[in-house]
């Protein structure tokens, strides 16, 4: 996979959509490699060309090397005449059919000029064929045997490309001498009569050739075992076994592979090696392209047929080294139609991977269509039916190099794959890690907010809520400093800073850009911005609060320097803020709420349930702290007449006032509420009976002085008004409710509009 993902914490005016670029490639939909693999299929063309404009090169130095060779090369007409079962062919090049024991004779006729002291004496040079024996005879003389499949005395150097046979020196004029050849392959020879210079010139330039394809194909095996001890793909390991298996092939089709210690045992089999090398590198090669193409699935058609292939190729290996005399004549034809079949085989998966847009997928095809074609031709030349060419048996050598060079560069850019797949899964893993932070913080940042806000009074619940919000986004999102400010936020002013310490600077900063900050924030759009300051540079993001106009609130981020804040940190903070204000609204509709559970609907003074709850922990304080506690019972004097002459409308209307002037009159600490009806209770913590009866006095003068208009006629309204102090190991309200009852009706009894203290005992 080639992705060029770029960093998803960039910085600057372009980190947001460079975030979104990283996201998009993370994944969501399988475009990773949409953008790269078009690079690369670009380039597969530019590569194809460069590969045509090489194999042309090559193809001309070999076969100019051959043609400088022959002007070089000082030579006399030969002419050849075929015996027994052999052909000559126009170019009197000699045709050996082959066949176990079969023996070519042939009678070669030339001319010999007389050497000078200083020239080389005359050879007769033979390329180098799969032949078992091969000699010369005439004139009384017979030169050594020659052999492909063993070192013979006329071989020069370690990697021969001919068989060199030097004729005596003193011979002149005519000469007639009889070439005999025998071996089991099919083959062409092309005798000609040099002299030992140009002969040895022929020989180093084939023996360069052969090395420079021998050292390619070992460096590139074992630059793909290297490359598969490093990525522990099985294709590297086809590479570097259809490599090794190349590399064999062809010193055996070269004859050097019997030279070599330690493989001379491999020339017992003769032609039935060549042949079983020959398949074992058609299956390899079936084996490498298959898993090039990803076609090594089990399962599929194309799989199946390939694993049949590859069966069928070994099994004609293994046949081949019977050595059964039936199956001579059929192997050498069965080897061509192998190349044939397993070339246009792989040719085909090669094309459909190219419709696929695999990388080097067409490259390929064109190497590997010229390679066939090569060694089609080089087969053809063996039997005879096209002339036998340097420059086809070499070219065919050097393009099976380049497909292999061709299929390691392409399994190379794999490796810049597994790069871009571990970037990516790294990419995606800090992604998730990312993600999985940030959602424990927002759930930690809800769950701190619902423990603490439910625990707080309306004016400590927002300032809470934001320095909450500030200690969870801080350490996924570094700034230098956070501001909350607001005005008409729940009915309130609002100034949340960290540093907490520079409230007062970051105020004042403030202070002059509050109508800007507000038009801002009336958008409801987050922002970023820069800001200045005296001697620095710094970039503001602007997150707006939902405040309902005229009231407005924003969150400010600084962050020092030219760096902006990304689409993602922004996000987060937003969120971050979103969260933080659901939660306020959610703590101060649960403290109404609980008000309303408290309070009396009419009055909005605590009703019975909430009282007897203060009383019995008032009580139990009181009797734990030592402290005096006293209660008054208030209640309206002639109220029923109220209700039946003007209404309960009225009535509700007077109890409503009564109460708010009932609640002014006590002081802090003091609990007020409706008892029931027309009836109040006032709980006096730390109060005895004096100080009871004087705030009793009290609540009776707010009343009376009360002024109560009920369309437009005046109504006077007073109270009656009992007190009782807790007495001395009194843990229970009820006995003092009661005798603050019984002082109730006492005042009600002494004429209303009056306060009456419970004595220690009523009669």
């Amino acid at each position: 996979m080639a992705c060029n993902l770029q960093p998803i914490e960039g910085r600057g005016r372009h980190a947001g959509y460079r975030t979104i670029r990283a996201t998009r490639l993370l994944g969501l939909g399988g475009g990773v490699l949409s953008r790269p693999a078009r690079q690369v299929r670009r380039h597969d063309a530019v590569f194809a060309a460069g590969l045509a404009v090489l194999l042309c090169l090559l193809a001309a130095a070999i076969i100019g090397g051959s043609d400088a060779g022959d002007h070089r090369a000082v030579s006399v007409p030969l002419t050849t005449v075929a015996a027994g079962a052999a052909g000559v062919d126009a170019d009197g090049a000699l045709r050996h059919p082959g066949g176990r024991l079969q023996q070519s004779a042939a009678r070669l006729r030339f001319e010999l000029p007389p050497l000078r002291p200083e020239d080389q004496s005359w050879t007769v040079w033979i390329p180098r064929a799969p032949v078992s024996t091969l000699w010369l005879q005439g004139r009384g003389w017979r030169s050594p045997q020659s052999g492909f499949f063993s070192a013979g005395d006329g071989e020069e150097g370690a990697l021969p490309g001919g068989y060199l046979v030097p004729v005596p020196r003193d011979w002149q004029g005519s000469v007639e001498l009889d070439l005999y050849i025998e071996g089991a392959i099919a083959t062409v020879l092309q005798p000609r009569v040099l002299r030992r210079d140009a002969a040895m010139r022929v020989e180093r330039r084939a023996a360069a050739i052969a090395a420079a394809v021998y050292a390619a194909l070992f460096t590139l095996s074992l630059l793909s075992l290297a490359l598969y001890a490093a990525a522990r793909d099985r294709t590297f390991l086809s590479l570097s076994t259809c490599t090794i298996l190349a590399l064999l092939m062809l010193a055996g089709i070269n004859g050097h592979l019997y030279g070599m210690p330690g493989l001379r045992l491999l020339a017992g089999w003769q032609a039935q090696g060549l042949w079983t090398l020959s398949f074992l590198f058609l299956a390899s090669w079936i084996k490498l392209v298959q898993h090039y193409v990803g076609g090594h699935e089990s399962g599929t058609a194309t799989a199946r047929s390939m694993n049949i292939a590859v069966l069928v190729l070994v099994a004609a290996a293994g046949l081949s080294l019977l050595d059964l005399r039936l199956f001579d004549p059929v192997l050498q034809p069965l080897v061509a139609l192998g190349w044939a079949a397993v070339g246009l085989g792989n040719l085909a998966l090669l094309v459909g991977a190219g419709r696929r847009r695999l990388a080097m997928a067409v490259p390929l095809g064109i190497v590997v269509l010229a390679t066939l074609l090569l060694a089609l031709l080089q087969h053809l030349a063996d039997f005879g039916v096209v002339p036998a060419l340097a420059a086809t048996r070499y070219g065919f050598q050097c393009a099976l190099v380049v497909l292999m060079i061709m299929f390691a560069v392409g399994l190379v850019g794999r490796i810049s794959e597994y790069r871009d797949q571990r970037d990516y899964d790294r990419l995606a893993r800090a992604d998730t890690e990312r993600r999985m932070q940030r959602e424990a913080a927002r759930t930690d940042l809800v769950n701190s907010l619902q423990a603490k806000l439910r625990q707080l009074a309306p004016g400590d619940i927002e300032w809470t809520a934001f320095r909450l919000l500030f200690d969870h986004l801080l350490p996924l999102l570094p700034v230098e400093s956070m501001v909350a400010v607001a005005q008409g936020f729940y009915g309130r002013e609002l100034l949340v800073t960290h540093p907490h310490a520079r409230k007062d600077e970051l105020w004042l900063e403030l202070d002059h850009r509050l109508l800007t900050l507000r038009r801002q924030a009336a958008n409801g759009i987050a922002l970023q911005q820069p800001v200045t300051a005296p001697g620095k540079v710094a970039i503001e993001a602007m997150i707006p609060l939902q405040v309902r106009a005229p009231g407005w609130g924003a969150v400010l981020l600084r962050r020092r320097g030219a760096d902006g804040f990304t689409s993602d940190e922004m996000a987060l903070a937003t969120e971050f803020a979103r969260l933080a204000q659901m939660q306020i609204e959610q703590a101060i509709a649960a403290v109404n709420l609980r008000r309303s559970a408290e309070l009396d609907a009419l009055t909005g003074s605590l009703n019975r349930r909430s009282i007897d709850q203060w009383l019995a922990r008032s009580f139990i304080e009181a009797e734990r702290d030592g402290q005096p506690l006293s209660v008054l019972f208030v209640d309206l004097d002639r109220f029923k007449s109220v209700n039946d002459r003007f209404g309960h409308a009225c009535g509700d209307h007077c109890l409503r006032a009564a109460a708010v002037a009932l609640r002014g009159a006590l002081g802090e600490g003091d609990l007020f509420g409706r008892y029931g009806g027309e009836e109040f209770i006032a709980i006096l913590p730390g109060r005895g009976g004096a100080a009871a009866r004087q705030v009793g006095e009290a609540l009776r003068a707010a009343v009376e002085r009360l002024a109560v208009e009920w369309e437009g006629q005046a109504l006077r309204l007073t109270v009656s008004v009992g007190v009782a102090t807790r007495r001395d190991r009194e843990r229970t309200p009820a006995a003092t409710i009661d005798r603050a009852d019984k002082a109730l009706y006492a005042a009600k009894r002494s004429g209303r509009n009056c306060v009456h203290v419970a004595p220690a005992v009523f009669s």
